[in-house]
């Protein structure tokens, strides 16, 4: 199955994410898809993207296990790799950089490849977030179109995390015409305005949430993301919409120790903006999977139901 304008065949790469911690968002996903008319191809014996900590312990193997599932897409004919993990976007882009800007190097990771019983990554592939699939696939005025449940009067503040459009050599954001703002991403605001939402200003979108700290270095991931909670409350948000599981998860199970450290209660919903726009599609909480978060968002959507 394939989506057709404008990426060609479609694999989703699900990383651990989505079959662990953020199923809901990978289900909510498909309802969306499904509603659109939008299909891809999940990926089957997918590994570790290799983010986050291996690339600074082994380079080829911070290479390798990116390239791995990047030969995988490509063995099932797909035009387009697709994360809904920003993290995991990062890494795929990344192998894709180093392998298209270096012969030698991607040489080097296609012989272990081929050692792995694997085929040559051939770099015909690019590398997308979920957002920009849902963005760039049918358009803003279609998904006004599919919602039943409007939003009005919900104010989101969309959460992009660092990750999604960072760095740019990697993800070409700013370099091609579907791909987001470096710096001040919309296509998550621009999803949500869609639904009948209200984006309030958000300087934090972007910021580090210090997910990959919540264990490590706890202090500095409780004071990044009452920071980005605190910009929220301030500007009226009632709801943080992610696009990153690590992010959305980290600042979910911090929020009472952030009630705790600071004084201040900056607690708040916590959802992926593929549930609210399957939940604006009519689907029921159940279904989008809005019952499953650490936080409680239908205590402030039950007003649309």
């Amino acid at each position: 199955m394939s989506a057709e304008v404008p990426y060609g065949k479609v694999a989703l790469y699900p990383g651990c994410a989505l079959d662990g911690m953020a199923k809901q968002y990978e289900v909510s996903l498909a309802l969306v898809a499904k509603d659109l008319g939008l299909t891809y191809e999940r990926l089957d014996d997918y590994n570790c993207c290799g983010a986050l900590e291996v690339k600074n312990v082994n380079t080829m193997a911070g290479l390798l296990l990116p390239a791995r599932n990047l030969a995988l897409a490509r063995k099932i004919g797909a035009d387009a790799v697709m994360s809904a993990c920003p993290g995991c976007h990062y890494s795929l882009s990344r192998a894709q950089y180093y392998l298209s800007k270096y012969p030698k190097l991607r040489e080097k990771v296609n012989a272990y490849l081929e050692k792995m019983g694997e085929i040559k990554y051939d770099l015909q592939l690019m590398t997308i977030h979920v957002n920009e699939f849902l963005y760039n696939s049918v358009g803003i005025e279609v998904i006004k179109s599919k919602v039943k449940r409007p939003l009005a009067g919900l104010k989101v503040a969309p959460y992009y995390g660092c990750l999604y459009t960072r760095p740019k050599p990697y993800t070409l954001t700013g370099y091609l015409r579907l791909k987001d703002d470096p710096e001040r991403p919309v296509f998550m605001d621009k999803l949500l305005e869609a639904l009948g939402a209200e984006v309030v200003p958000f300087e934090a979108k972007t910021m580090c949430c210090g997910g990959p700290h919540v264990y490590s270095d706890p202090d500095v991931s409780i004071n990044l993301e009452a920071r980005i909670l605190k910009e929220a409350r301030r500007n009226g948000a009632e709801i943080l919409v992610v696009d990153c599981p690590l992010g959305g998860v980290a600042i979910e199970s911090n929020m009472n120790k952030i009630a705790e450290r600071y004084g201040e209660d900056l607690r708040m919903p916590v959802v992926y903006f593929t549930q609210l726009m399957a939940f604006a599609f009519g689907h029921s909480p159940e279904e989008a999977m809005l019952t499953a978060n650490l936080t409680n968002p239908m205590s402030v959507l039950k007003r649309y139901l």
